[in-house]
């Protein structure tokens, strides 16, 4: 008997969910439903900052009772009394649903702001409601869902326009082809990239103390080992970013030196030809520039040694074979571009240096290609990112039709032979 119940009881639930799946297909014909649907639960990356992250109720009761904190119950005189401090609650009315979608687009702008790193350092107090996490922008060859026609529909990011704040997304249905969507209606499928609020707006020397030394006193970068932060910042050690700001300190100084030489060479050339006497001046200042030279070639040396380390640390020998690759191919394009423009004979130094930035890309997908080397693939994008730096705005929807939506395609096949041979 015990047994018969039991199945009974799984086949009544089995129908039971047979009758509800059918009551929720049957309900989500309705537009009225579906678009209800919608509204309730889906929020687009951009959305879902700000709906999801910081309750603006909690921020003022923070704000307004900094000793209260986050989960303590409160008696009903104790909760009166901070509901009658907030002030009286606003009507719902077309007014105020005005007014909240102004503020809602003022914190989209935010948020994009963040994205693209236009930011003021010194306006860090205009973000400080926003989450200290930002979801990056979206990029060519993510998986997406987007709100469109009254439903959600799955697709593929084929291009991005940061100036109107939209993707161009080709859906996966039949018959739905491609359409622009704005970056409030696109959700990620995976997960999303973020951006550390703090990285944005944190100074430099705040960051790495004792590294920014008076360029006049060389000998103080002898003492500068003292002090060494930890941790990481920005995903990257901060003992590695030491190294690279020592590095670029380093080199600024030898520029000058290297100035300052040079026009005591010029000094010396004219003197000489003059037949003039050096005089005993110019020799000491010759001599501490040069003795200044050796020391900081020393410096640098060390300094290099100890940045391939910190390279081959963090990012491994694979990443830095794609690096010397990409370098390598940049190298073959020039030369490339430079034979082939004894023929063609192009002037415009703009234009040759475009043609071999993208000439040195074919050359890096070949390569990527036939290396199998996975680790490449995000200094391709590096690529990809710094050539489109350099288009013209007024030429950015032809470099995305005829440059990153096929390399793009070239990429996700890419992957999944990576994927499927990882050997």
């Amino acid at each position: 008997m015990e047994i018969t119940a039991s199945i009974n009881e799984e086949n009544d639930r089995a129908i039971s969910g047979v009758d509800l799946s059918w009551r929720i297909k049957n309900f989500l014909k309705v537009e009225k439903a579906r678009k209800w649907c919608c509204y309730e639960w889906f929020y687009s990356n951009i959305d879902r900052l700000i709906f999801l992250g910081k309750n603006d109720f909690v921020t003022c009761v923070q704000t307004a009772y900094p000793d209260i904190e986050p989960g303590t119950k409160l008696t009903r005189l104790q909760w009166s009394i901070v509901r009658r401090s907030l002030g009286k609650p606003r009507r719902c009315s077309p007014k105020f649903f005005e007014e909240e979608r102004v503020m809602l687009e003022a914190q989209r702008d935010r948020v994009r702001e963040l994205q693209q790193g236009k930011v003021n350092p010194d306006e860090a107090d205009l973000y400080k409601d926003l989450a200290d996490e930002i979801p990056a922008m979206l990029i060519i060859g993510t998986s997406v869902t987007a709100h469109i026609k009254d439903g959600l529909f799955v697709g593929e990011v084929e291009a991005v326009d940061p100036t109107t704040n939209t993707y161009r997304i080709r859906f996966d249905r039949p018959g739905l082809g491609t359409h622009t969507v704005p970056d409030y209606n696109v959700l990620s499928n995976g997960e999303v990239d973020v951006i550390h609020k703090d990285t944005l707006f944190q100074d430099t020397a705040d960051i790495i103390p004792d590294v920014i030394l008076p360029q006049a006193n060389l000998s103080s970068y002898m003492t500068t080992e003292h002090g060494i932060s930890t941790g990481f910042l920005g995903g990257y050690p901060v003992p590695f970013l030491r190294c690279i700001v020592k590095m670029n300190k380093l080199l600024k100084v030898k520029r000058d030196l290297l100035n300052k030489i040079k026009n005591l060479n010029s000094t010396v050339e004219r003197k000489t030809s003059f037949k003039e006497p050096l005089d005993s001046g110019t020799q000491l200042m010759y001599a501490t520039v040069v003795l200044d030279l050796d020391k900081l070639n020393k410096l640098l040396q060390t300094n290099v040694k100890d940045l391939q380390q910190h390279c081959k640390t963090h990012l491994g020998s694979e990443t830095l074979a794609a690096i010397q690759v990409k370098s390598d191919c940049m190298e073959a394009a020039e030369q490339l571009v430079k034979d082939a423009n004894q023929l063609i004979k192009l002037k415009h130094e703009k234009s040759t240096k475009f043609v071999a930035e993208l000439t040195a890309l074919l050359i890096q997908v070949e390569r990527l290609s036939t290396s199998k080397n996975s680790n490449s693939m995000p200094v391709l994008n590096e690529s990809i990112r710094n050539l489109r730096s350099i288009v013209h705005p007024s030429n950015l929807h032809s470099f995305q039709e005829n440059v990153e939506v096929p390399l793009a395609h070239i990429q996700a096949r890419l992957k999944q032979e990576f994927l499927s041979n990882p050997d």
